[in-house]
């Protein structure tokens, strides 16, 4: 039997085997990462390549069709129009390589024009590719703001008349009044009989903080004339007027633009003053009113109806048919009781054509006028890369009484009276007077 002994020497070689065979196992676990990892990076290598591939080469009617669909679906290229999208693309880079004038190449601009055509081929007027530019203006003019110094005018006998004043505007600081003729613009005489209005209105027109010298003469003082420098502000104008119609006890409801957010707003509080006075009646003027909001047009037909359909919705995106869209009904105005007169002409458009018939069809107001626009349709505002926007048609509307406005062309008034342009320049409203004449003879 062999004696313990505690001091006894171990093998060196015996000992180190442990320690071996553990870096041994740690060299073998990285090499199966770092191939893992060379395996992964080769098949992401591999899935770019064969992605590109995909992308770039028309594969309709074969095998790889199956799994080509799904990736171009995912980039965004119309799969039954592959090759016409590379097509457009290599039109692109031959007019880099090959076009004799290089420094006329603007990349944005074809850009613009190619989205531009796109759109336009599907031959609906009202889907449309807006630019950035565009697309600001269009947002302006929903919103009602624009620069200036803050007067709508009119022409009357040659004349260009401040309509209204725009309240805070530079325009009635200075106590310039409805009425005031403007003369002469830095100090250029505005032409005698005038006959268009935009001619002149461009010119108060230019950047916020940049000043015009205006001249007006007042009606009651035909001797002088009083020249006022003003500053351009940017300005919002008013999407509804009210007033009570001189020598009547009938309330005149003036839409001035189209129906934005602030509309139904004003609406009440303009008209909602003057409803205290208990009117005979009202005149719901909306020519050259090209629409907007449809739940403000919802709104509008809430201020004169107290529930109901106010159109049918057809949304075959949606999945949607002749769905019933009631109004939105008031807690403030409540007018449904007054004799109500609708002014349209062919300006007329969209969502006030929504209200004109939605009032029209269920017996609430008269139309009278010149046949509406025929709109008909509703799009969806889509913002792009780049601040540029897509209008896109998404669904017709019918009226209460199922009729689609897009294939009519529009409202018939119930009392056609035609306003020649011959009349505007005279200041006459032949459909305003009929209107009066109306309600008058109804109370």
């Amino acid at each position: 039997m062999m004696p313990l002994d505690a001091t006894a020497s171990i093998d060196p070689v015996a000992a180190r085997v442990p320690e071996v065979r553990r870096k041994e196992g740690r060299w073998l676990r990285l090499k199966a990462y770092l191939s893992a990892a060379l395996l992964a990076v080769v098949a992401f290598l591999a899935g770019i390549f064969f992605t590109i591939l995909l992308l770039r080469t028309p594969l309709a009617d074969t095998p790889l069709d199956i799994v080509q669909r799904p990736i171009l679906k995912a980039a965004g290229i119309p799969a039954d129009a592959h090759k016409e999208w590379l097509a457009l693309e290599q039109s692109f880079e031959y007019v880099d390589h090959f076009y004799y004038d290089q420094a006329k190449i603007d990349h944005k601009e074809m850009i613009y024009h190619a989205a531009e055509s796109a759109v336009s081929s599907l031959g609906d007027r009202f889907t449309a590719f807006n630019r950035p530019v565009v697309a600001k203006s269009n947002n302006d003019f929903i919103s009602g703001k624009f620069v200036g110094v803050g007067l709508v005018a009119q022409i009357s006998q040659g004349h260009y008349l401040v309509k209204r004043v725009i309240g805070g505007s530079p325009v009635e600081k200075a106590g310039i009044k409805e009425g005031d003729i403007l003369v002469a613009i830095n100090a250029q005489p505005v032409p005698d009989n005038i006959s268009e209005v935009n001619s002149i209105s461009e010119k108060l027109q230019g950047a916020v903080n940049t000043k015009v010298k205006l001249t007006f003469q007042r009606p009651s003082d035909a001797n002088r004339a009083t020249e006022y420098e003003l500053t351009r502000q940017e300005l919002v104008s008013p999407s509804v007027d009210a007033r009570l119609l001189p020598g009547t006890n009938i309330v005149y409801i003036e839409m001035n633009r189209v129906f934005g957010e602030n509309t139904i707003k004003e609406f009440d509080s303009k008209v909602g003053e003057l409803a205290k006075n208990n009117p005979d009646g009202y005149i719901l003027d909306m020519r050259g009113n090209g629409g907007g909001l449809v739940d403000a047009a919802r709104q509008l037909v809430g201020r004169f109806l107290p529930d109901g359909v106010v159109y049918y919705e057809d949304a075959p995106i949606n999945q949607t048919h002749m769905k019933e869209i009631d109004l939105l009904p008031s807690t403030e105005l409540k007018i449904y009781d007054k004799p109500l007169v609708i002014l349209e002409d062919g300006g007329s458009a969209s969502a006030t054509e929504i209200t004109t018939a939605a009032l029209h069809d269920r017996k609430r107001a008269t139309v009278i006028g010149q046949q509406s626009f025929g709109k008909g349709s509703a799009q969806n505002v889509l913002q792009l890369p780049g601040q540029s926007y897509l209008r896109v048609t998404f669904e017709h509307w019918f009226t209460p009484g199922k009729v689609n406005l897009y294939d009519s062309k529009g409202i018939k008034p119930d009392i056609e009276v035609v306003l020649t342009d011959e009349q505007r320049k005279q200041n006459l409203d032949p459909q305003l007077d009929r209107a009066i004449q109306f309600l008058t003879q109804k109370s």
